[in-house]
């Protein structure tokens, strides 16, 4: 038996227990803009077989929901979205509203993201959190520069007033 068919024949149990195995999705809510439906996003899942939808108050939604399809991702995973219409749902009922992923032949096997419009990814929102990476930056920079200074002034300071003896 060759080294390349003996790997194959070690490799087909762990091939065989990841494709058994089921693995729940990331999710993400996703709005364009503040008049656009809300995108559910769920991906990384495995397998394929999977529900993405909006609840209610724990009911499935029908009336202005977009369901998507499924689509692979590249390292044999998968994803899928569901929009939601919110233009007429009033502020104070966003927290009735679900997108909950659940897979089709194991209804234990479920996670979901409670509607939050402080959880929605735009583009048309500017970040509201703190710039401590750009302030950070600023520090550091500022006594790099601060020592570069310190440091040529001294040098002058030694070897900068020497007179040469002729």
């Amino acid at each position: 038996m060759s080294a390349a068919m003996s790997t194959v024949w070690l490799l087909i149990p762990l091939l065989i227990t990841q494709v058994s195995s089921s693995v729940l999705p990331s999710m993400s809510l996703l709005q364009k803009s503040s008049s656009s439906p809300v995108n559910c996003h769920a991906t990384g899942f495995y397998p394929n077989r999977a529900r993405l939808f909006w609840t209610k108050h724990g009911v499935e939604l029908h009336e202005g929901v977009e369901p998507g399809e499924i689509l692979p991702n590249h390292d044999g995973t998968f994803q899928m979205s569901v929009k939601l219409d919110v233009s007429s749902i009033q502020p104070g009922d966003w927290g009735s509203y679900n997108c909950v992923f659940r897979f089709s032949d194991d209804a234990d096997k479920s996670i979901s993201i409670k509607l939050n419009r402080d959880e929605i990814k735009s583009n048309s929102r500017p970040s509201s959190k703190f710039p401590i990476g750009l302030v950070v930056g600023a520090i550091v920079g500022s006594l790099i520069i601060a020592i570069v200074f310190v440091g040529v002034w001294r040098y002058k300071q030694r070897f900068g007033r020497r007179q040469v003896i002729t």
